[in-house]
């Protein structure tokens, strides 16, 4: 089932963008058969997070969350999220593509934005969840990823 979570504020963030819940997809897009596997793997669902360009003429994306309620637990982590992804606008990494270049891009426009301390609990969650699966190109890339942000950083 799919729920509107939110509408952003377009004046914030320059662009009509709906948050949505759709657990299906979340779990289709990931390759999930069943919620279970999320408790199994230790994946905090906040990260599981897409970004679509809207057929619906009142937005012009869509980021799609896993649960709703939870992504908005940590407000610091949400807007990390939310920029990173408003990111991929410009830095567009297709479905079952890898792209570090993208992603870090991404990553340094929600540190600019001043949501460091999100990105840098995202990225960590990120790397507990490519251990907990064993996926070293998920490792190396969020190692990549968590490396670019201390320079950042510093």
């Amino acid at each position: 089932m799919i729920c509107l979570g939110e509408v952003l504020d377009q004046a914030i963030y320059r662009e009509r963008i709906a948050i949505i819940e759709d657990k299906q997809e979340i779990m289709r897009t990931f390759g999930l058969e069943k919620e279970d596997w999320l408790q199994l793997w230790n994946i905090d669902n906040r990260i599981l997070t897409l970004c679509y360009h809207s057929l619906d003429p009142a937005f012009d994306r869509f980021i799609v969350v896993y649960d709703y309620s939870y992504f908005c637990e940590d407000p610091e982590m949400k807007e990390a999220i939310i920029w990173h992804e408003i990111g991929h606008a410009e830095f567009p990494v297709t479905e079952g593509n890898i792209d570090l270049y993208s992603e870090k891009k991404c990553d340094e426009l929600a540190f600019h934005k001043g949501y460091k301390a999100g990105l840098e609990a995202f990225l960590n969650l990120t790397y507990k969840m490519a251990e907990t699966l064993n996926n070293q190109l998920l490792i190396n890339m969020t190692d990549e990823r968590l490396k670019a942000l201390r320079l950042l950083m510093s």
